[in-house]
């Protein structure tokens, strides 16, 4: 096996793993804003009002969310896209996350646009669950794949 077959699923672990780390993260501090009552601390979407300025005590953890949020987005569409060039084993887990994760920032919009109308929240955070679990498939098989080539 030569060195740049073992470098691939490598990469993609990591990458799926960074995708799962960060998602988890971002679904505590989701979890923390709803349950500390400051889902809508930042009224607009997608930023609060001081735009991408260091954000003042009131719009601490809603602005950190959505920064992460987006930062996470892009590493789960930097994964699908490299898995799916790289392996087809992961391709169909690693899609689907693209795809719940796009679902999911639109729901957050509509969340936000809504005043927190509570069926959209929930839906809101089963489709954060589904995604979690469509993450942690794409690490798991990515993790699989670098075990069978080592």
């Amino acid at each position: 096996m030569t060195q740049q077959q073992k470098i691939v699923p490598n990469v993609m672990m990591w990458f799926s793993f960074t995708s799962l780390a960060l998602l988890y993260g971002v679904m505590l501090l989701g979890i923390y804003i709803t349950a500390s009552h400051q889902g809508l601390s930042c009224p607009n979407w997608p930023l609060c009002p001081n735009g991408f300025d260091i954000p003042p005590p009131k719009y601490f953890f809603e602005h950190i969310h959505r920064v992460i949020a987006v930062i996470t987005a892009g590493m789960i569409l930097v994964t699908a896209v490299y898995t799916t060039k790289k392996a087809k084993s992961v391709r169909k887990t690693a899609i689907a996350g693209s795809i719940i994760v796009l679902v999911q920032i639109l729901l957050g919009m509509w969340v936000v646009n809504n005043k927190l109308e509570a069926l959209l929240v929930a839906t809101h955070l089963s489709t954060g669950v589904l995604l979690f679990a469509m993450t942690l498939m794409t690490f798991l098989s990515s993790y699989r794949l670098t075990r069978n080539n080592f």
